[in-house]
């Protein structure tokens, strides 16, 4: 992962000026003109690889540069002049895969305010002909705003005996009991505002700190970590039995992204397809969304030294032997490919394939604008399908008579391409269509198996979670920490998928920790009912 730093012409030629007088004189740089020469080596070492390799070509080397767009739709591409006699359906965009947001809100708080001065029967005072009666309410909805933690000071009247210096103490409201346990300082509501605010919001503790410091309650960032802590540890055991349902899920989507553990040092583990162990030192958070066969969906978050692939491989050595094969969505890279030796079925990306020939644009426009118009097909076809609410056996028979058509088609044309020499299978197209080619069975397996999706897209849009994260506080620094993390954002989105309140949810798990760690399947998100 490089990082990015922007700095305008104006700032470069001052940087070039300071260096020759550094030289010229013999000066030292000051640390913030060696950062930029440190991080333009980066990049420069970086590029070379790439180049090295082969693994970039000029459109993606102008896009991590900046100086293109990263939009890889129709009309960016090859604009808006291409689809000008096309009609609007077919120009309509397929409707975006997000979590589904909650099904109520809560309710305002409603406060009446009485008018004194007039009472209904009397004589109106504006025309004094008139008698006054009581009409439908004014109303307004006002917003306000203030601290999100709020310090109350609980003084609770004592009597103390003066024979055996016994106490007895004033019982405190029930609003204040239900909210923690006694001598708790932090209440259950602030916990769960933390935990939000960070694994969801993805605001740092620091920056949390400073903000209460602004608002005249002051709250350390170690402090924000040990009440998240405690939310973690109530809501372990919902985590685990989420674990165990989501190995005997009907179909899988997973995906991982790169992160940081500082402390996390190399380890000894074996690797996809090797028996041996080996040193390794990769970190990633990978991610996997669960559908189970009663339509509830289950999130789960691992970061450490591992793949996608070794933690879906996790839920599988649990899975039952009687569960039939699952349908596992993902991109075709190696490190996704399960080892497990229970049976899977792989379905493969189609937002990937069809980046592969986006990628290449720039070399090769009128080849790749009829690929992405035969790929637009397919996801109009997918649209036509959410609309008209087709079960998954009428969406299989639906893509078998008018998606699998245009795949063909597409392979058919992209071969015959490379077998005349048209095109290099080396070249930037050709590699996009060998790709598709060599996953044309994965590609294809929405239009072959009950229930196959069509993209990961659901997947990649959760992870921006941890990406969030990732922007925010760029690491953990143990892997506990990072334990932490994975088992409430794993919870979060998983309460969020099931559209209930989250902030409702977290503070009942802690209201009733010990019944859920005695029953965590009546705990469940899709079970839970706000208390009244």
């Amino acid at each position: 992962m490089t990082q990015t730093t922007t700095i305008n012409r104006t700032e470069l030629q001052a940087l070039k000026q300071r260096i020759s007088e550094a030289q010229a004189y013999g000066l030292s740089l000051s640390q913030e003109d060696n950062q930029y020469i440190l991080d333009a080596l980066m990049t420069l070492e970086h590029l070379q690889q790439q180049l090295h390799t082969h693994s970039i070509t000029l459109h993606k080397l102008r896009k991590s540069l900046g100086i293109e767009m990263s939009s890889e739709k129709l009309r960016d591409l090859c604009g808006e002049n291409t689809t000008a006699g096309e009609s609007k359906d077919k120009l309509a965009k397929p409707p975006r895969q997000r979590p589904p947001k909650p099904k109520s809100t809560t309710p305002p708080v409603t406060i009446n305010h009485a008018l004194t001065q007039y009472q209904s029967g009397e004589v109106c005072p504006a025309c004094e002909i008139g008698k006054l009666y009581s009409t439908k309410p004014a109303r307004l909805l006002r917003i306000t705003g203030q601290s999100p933690y709020a310090r109350e000071l609980h003084l609770a009247e004592q009597r103390r005996c003066n024979a055996c210096g016994a106490y007895f103490t004033a019982p405190l409201p029930e609003a204040v009991t239900v909210d923690g346990e006694p001598q708790q300082q932090y209440g259950y509501s602030a916990r769960s505002l933390m935990v939000l605010s960070k694994y969801f919001a993805g605001s740092p503790f620091y920056r949390q700190e400073c903000l209460q410091g602004l608002l005249g309650v002051a709250i350390s960032s170690s402090t924000f970590y040990d009440q998240s802590s405690y939310v973690a540890n109530d809501v372990t055991p919902l985590f685990d039995r989420l674990k165990e349902l989501a190995a005997n899920a009907v179909d899988y989507l997973l995906d991982d992204t790169g992160h940081r553990i500082l402390k996390q040092g190399p380890v000894m583990k074996k690797r996809l397809k090797q028996k041996k162990a080996k040193r390794r030192t990769g970190i990633y958070a990978s991610g996997v969304i669960a559908n189970l066969s009663n339509q509830h969906q289950i999130v789960l978050f691992q970061t450490n030294v591992g793949h996608a692939g070794e933690l879906i491989d996790e839920l599988l050595e649990k899975r039952s032997p009687d569960q039939p094969p699952p349908i596992l969505m993902s991109d075709a890279l190696a490190n996704n490919n399960p080892q497990s030796c229970c049976e899977t079925i792989r379905s493969l990306c189609n937002t990937h394939g069809r980046r592969q020939f986006a990628d290449v644009f720039n070399h090769f426009p009128t080849q790749v604008e009829y690929v992405l118009k035969q790929y637009q097909t397919i996801w109009l076809n997918e649209t036509t399908v959410v609309q008209e609410q087709l079960s998954p056996e009428q969406r299989l028979a639906y893509h078998q008579t008018h998606s699998l058509p245009v795949m063909a088609a597409l392979r058919e044309w992209g071969n015959q391409l490379i077998q005349s020499g048209k095109i290099e299978e080396n070249s930037g197209l050709g590699k996009a269509i060998c790709y598709f080619d060599r996953h044309y069975e994965g590609l294809t397996r929405f239009c072959t198996h009950v229930g196959a999706r069509l993209d990961n897209n659901l997947m990649e849009a959760m992870l921006k979670l941890i990406v969030r994260g990732r922007k925010n506080s760029l690491f953990y620094k143990t892997q506990t920490g990072a334990n932490v993390a994975d088992v409430l954002t794993s919870v979060i989105a998983t309460a969020a998928s099931a559209g209930i309140n989250v902030f409702d949810y977290l503070n009942a798990i802690q209201r009733n920790k010990a019944a859920v760690k005695a029953n965590p399947d009546q705990w469940l998100p899709w079970n839970f009912k706000a208390e009244k």
